[in-house]
């Protein structure tokens, strides 16, 4: 499953939006694009269906369409990747808010295209996993959250193809003069047993591509998974005074890094470096660079 699709963004759940662009504008990550593109204007009806807690009962919520769209999210570009950065009150209200209650703010779901979000969807619950999040327009499903938290605590979310409106907004993004020539690999998930995580997402169906090694300078055990066009690295801390040790404690399982292959490593370096990003650790091929004061990330850069 998910050889077809194709990443849409990464949603990162935060109290203050503002702060968190702010910041990776301020280091010379990415680039503030504004909200994510309307979906295809098309008078009708909208419904929400969502749980407004993950362990109560769904509500639902219809709406017409065609109006007036207020948005809250913005999007952060970085390199090839977007950041969806959306702002939450801790609590009660929709599910994902739980995050912040729980955890704070960080990423908690990933957003795919998919050419068949019906097959999809079906193949997940058969799987066990529920629906958690469906949106639909005149009967046509727009976006699904299912839920994948078991291990990793990341939920995946599916859409139908992007449009062409869509798809011409993302190529302008990217060819902002400002926006990093950065290829986005994955996503970095904290896990406590890699092995155990790792059987569980080759169980959906995804596919393994680095069985669990260790990297003794990073103090983790780690395994690759490929899920449709990124990577899930399942990242085991094993050593006390490692990052990544310091994530888990901090909020648990979750994703913790988004990892980009550069082509200049060093001079990627010095300019986050002389911008305020704290390096962490590098070497000839990789670097880990702390920006999680807003929105609780790492950004890994590696040398193609």
């Amino acid at each position: 499953m998910s050889e077809d699709w194709t990443l849409n963004h990464l949603g990162m759940m935060v109290t203050d939006k503002n702060a968190a662009l702010n910041q990776f504008q301020a280091f010379g990550l990415g680039v503030s694009v504004g909200p994510q593109p309307l979906q295809p204007y098309e008078e009708g009806v909208g419904e929400l269906m969502y749980f407004e807690t993950l362990d109560g009962d769904p509500v639902t919520h219809q709406y017409k369409t065609g109006g007036i769209h207020n948005f809250r999210d913005g999007n952060s570009q970085i390199g090839d990747c977007q950041l969806e950065v959306y702002p939450m009150k801790p609590g009660p209200g929709i599910f994902i808010s739980e995050y912040l209650q729980k955890k704070g703010p960080g990423i908690n779901h990933i957003a795919f295209n998919t050419p068949d979000i019906e097959r999809d969807t079906k193949r997940f619950l058969e799987k066990g996993c529920d629906l958690v999040f469906n949106a639909t327009v005149n009967g046509k499903t727009i976006e699904n959250y299912l839920d994948t938290r078991k291990y990793g605590d990341v939920m995946i979310s599916l859409r139908p193809p992007a449009d062409e409106w869509e798809i011409a907004w993302r190529e302008n993004n990217r060819s902002h003069p400002l926006t990093k020539d950065w290829s986005f690999f994955g996503a970095g998930v904290v896990v406590e047993d890699c092995e155990l995580a790792t059987e569980y997402f080759l169980n959906l169906g995804f596919s393994l591509k680095k069985e669990a090694h260790e990297s003794q300078e990073l103090g983790i055990k780690l395994s690759h998974i490929r899920v449709g066009s990124m990577m899930f690295e399942l990242i085991q801390p094993i050593a006390n005074n490692s990052i990544y040790k310091e994530c888990f404690n901090k909020r648990g399982e979750g994703i913790a890094d988004m990892s980009f292959i550069v082509k200049d490593l060093p001079s990627e370096i010095d300019t986050l470096v002389s911008k305020g990003a704290d390096l962490l650790n590098s070497n000839d091929e990789s670097a880990v660079i702390d920006v999680r004061k807003d929105g609780n990330i790492i950004i890994r850069l590696l040398q193609t």
